[in-house]
């Protein structure tokens, strides 16, 4: 924390010239006398500081002194500064630290504005844009190993880890973490597949255990994890295995779809055939497998028809039966 604080002094000094030792103080939260211990400490470290006491006196750096940490332009540290803290960063354990490089950043790029003292661009006050990434009505996922992970990847470290898979087995693995992405509010680790040079997917909610070991990490020099992640997702949901249904749906269930179905109905109902008669539309749609498709077909009610395939048909009109059955025979 002190060097992180000797680091701050100097880009104050830098950023606003003359500063008495009160004001400094004040500014770092720290007392008069340890703004003093601390211009000694820099003095000593060879960063030319001197302090004059008196009427016109103050704190200051020898002039043309530039500290090795200002290399930013004002718009390269304002686009640093519009997110302010998003909350991947502080489930990650990364809060404080960026905090505090937006705080230097403000200083060293000389982004308070002239006279106010007020920070310009909201640096100081959280970042303009706020990124909520999770999805409505999706509860979030509880991640116990997740700076665990992140810190795995910041030391460059192999990891042992616990993992629970889908089906309920458990198993224990080392593997070399090659990056962390948060799809939708959920957390993926991606990391050595089984392959020589292969990447896999964690779900890392479902990681039972995590030590960070000794051994270096084998992470690719070139791995791109953007470029991994949009080939990965693309083949995940390509690779899935589908049901297309086609429907005959009513202009009332039609206008429901994008609630129900999410975006990713839009190319469906664009390839819709046009609206007969009574508006109504044939629209095919895709599920996991034909128990989805009724169990999410049947809350329409008569505003949808299944057409095709048959054994849909024959499951719903099942599963209509079966809700009539119940609801004539009364509670039980």
């Amino acid at each position: 924390m002190r060097a992180d604080r000797l680091v701050f002094l100097v880009l104050l000094l830098q950023a606003r010239g003359r500063m008495p030792a009160r004001a400094l103080a004040a500014e770092l939260e720290v007392s008069v006398r340890t703004v003093y211990r601390d211009l000694a400490s820099l003095s000593a470290a060879g960063v030319p500081v001197v302090a004059a006491a008196g009427r016109g006196g103050g704190c200051r750096l020898l002039e043309g002194y530039r500290f090795p940490l200002r290399g930013l332009s004002p718009a390269e540290a304002e686009a640093l500064l519009v997110l302010g803290v998003p909350a991947v960063l502080a489930e990650l354990g990364l809060a404080d630290a960026l905090s505090t490089a937006h705080r230097k950043i403000t200083v060293t790029a000389g982004l308070r504005a002239s006279g106010t003292g007020e920070h310009r661009s909201g640096a100081g006050g959280g970042g303009l844009v706020h990124l909520d990434m999770p999805r409505w009505f999706h509860g979030r996922e509880d991640v116990p190993h997740l700076r665990t992970l992140a810190e795995a990847l910041r030391q460059h470290r192999r990891v042992r880890v616990g993992y629970r898979r889908a089906d309920g087995a458990e198993t224990t693995q080392v593997v070399d973490p090659f990056g962390l992405v948060n799809k939708a509010g959920t957390w993926y680790l991606v990391a050595s597949g089984s392959g020589a040079g292969e990447a896999a997917v964690l779900r890392a909610a479902r990681v039972t255990s995590a030590r960070v070991t000794c051994e270096p990490s084998g992470r690719p020099a070139d791995f791109d994890l953007a470029a991994f992640w949009d080939r990965w997702s693309a083949s995940f949901v390509t690779g899935r295995p589908t049901v297309r249904v086609r429907v005959r749906a009513s202009p009332d269930a039609l206008a429901s779809f994008g609630e129900v179905f999410g975006d990713a109905v839009q190319p469906a109902l664009d390839a819709a055939t046009p609206p007969d008669a009574h508006g109504c539309r044939e629209v095919t749609l895709s599920f996991e497998h034909e128990a989805a498709a009724v169990h999410r077909l049947a809350g329409f009610g008569g505003q949808v028809e299944v057409l095709a395939p048959e054994a849909v048909r024959t499951r719903l009109a099942e599963t209509a039966r079966q809700i009539l059955e119940r609801y004539r025979a009364g509670p039980e």
